[in-house]
């Protein structure tokens, strides 16, 4: 498989599900901006969406995809890649190349497929992006790791119970030290012990950064990582429960994940999968175990 481009979304080489509930440790937030929506009782309403008539709180999609890649920033810097943030103007498709006459990556590969250079254009995309930009996706390229949108929903579909809360806070001036005169405001948060059913789901990615997005997944669960805002009031703590990792396509055979590049490796999780219905799959502590073995392979591999 080394001479297939895993980035390129021509050919499906594997698929991979993780799935469960993240359930809030503490206090959740994941606001809808400085301004409340109309008819709202506090200042900082958190977000929702609406489920069978009801609205109730959520965590976007974007929301995870965007924690996940901030500590991936982090996790490759570790390992000394050159990696970029994926904020606006700071992607790959944003740096400039000598070689390309000191046009950006973006540039360069849009004037290739406007001149129907299509297969040249991903090449190059491949061998000028970061790890990173593959795996969550840049300026015209879609990522290989999808983040659906968490919503408070069981596993026969129903609509499950969401506490909500409200705190009043006072602002401080950061210069002074000093609370602003009338300056009290109400905050509206998901109270500790809401569950919402999630998904991720990867196309292609080689083992090794499979096993990036484990470790990610695992500092979440251990509480390393949170999710949304306030996180310095004690705010985004989650657990993860019932866990299910599923895998299928050519590069899986039996209980294998076999190597897609040449810098990747194997990775045999009989001890922890088992095949049923075209799926290799695993929940609860086997999946734990097969994802800690694709964050042995992330540990291991050389990709400088």
């Amino acid at each position: 498989m080394s001479q297939v481009i895993w980035s390129s979304h021509a050919m499906l080489l594997r698929e991979v599900l993780l799935e469960g509930y993240l359930v809030n440790r503490g206090p959740l937030r994941i606001g809808v901006g400085r301004e409340p929506p109309l008819g709202s009782a506090v200042d900082l309403a958190v977000i929702r969406v609406n489920l069978g008539g009801k609205l109730v709180p959520y965590i976007p999609g974007s929301s995870l995809k965007g924690v996940f890649r901030s500590v991936a920033v982090q996790l490759a810097r570790l390992k000394g890649l050159s990696v970029c943030t994926g904020l606006s103007g700071e992607t790959c498709m944003d740096w400039e190349f000598p070689e390309f006459g000191g046009v950006s990556l973006l540039s360069k590969i849009q004037e290739m497929l406007r001149g129907g250079e299509s297969s040249e254009a991903i090449k190059l995309f491949h061998e000028k992006a970061c790890l990173l930009c593959k795996v969550f996706g840049s300026l015209s390229f879609t990522g290989h790791g999808e983040f659906s949108d968490a919503y408070p929903i069981g596993e026969r579909g129903e609509l499950l119970e969401v506490p909500v809360g409200v705190r009043t806070g006072i602002a401080i001036n950061r210069r002074t030290g000093a609370v602003y005169r009338g300056a009290l405001y109400q905050v509206e948060y998901v109270e500790p012990g809401a569950r919402f059913r999630f998904s991720i789901r990867a196309t292609n990615l080689p083992n090794y950064a499979l096993g990036l997005l484990a470790k990610t997944l695992r500092m979440l669960n251990e509480g390393w990582v949170r999710v949304g805002g306030f996180k310095t009031r004690g705010f985004g703590e989650v657990a993860l429960e019932g866990l299910r990792f599923a895998a299928r396509g050519v590069t899986v055979q039996g209980s294998k994940m076999l190597a897609v590049d040449e810098r990747d490796e194997e990775v045999d999780l009989a001890d922890a999968a088992s095949v049923a219905q075209g799926w290799l799959s695993a929940s609860g502590d086997n999946a734990w175990k097969a994802l800690a073995k694709l964050e042995v392979v992330w540990d291991r591999a050389k990709l400088g």
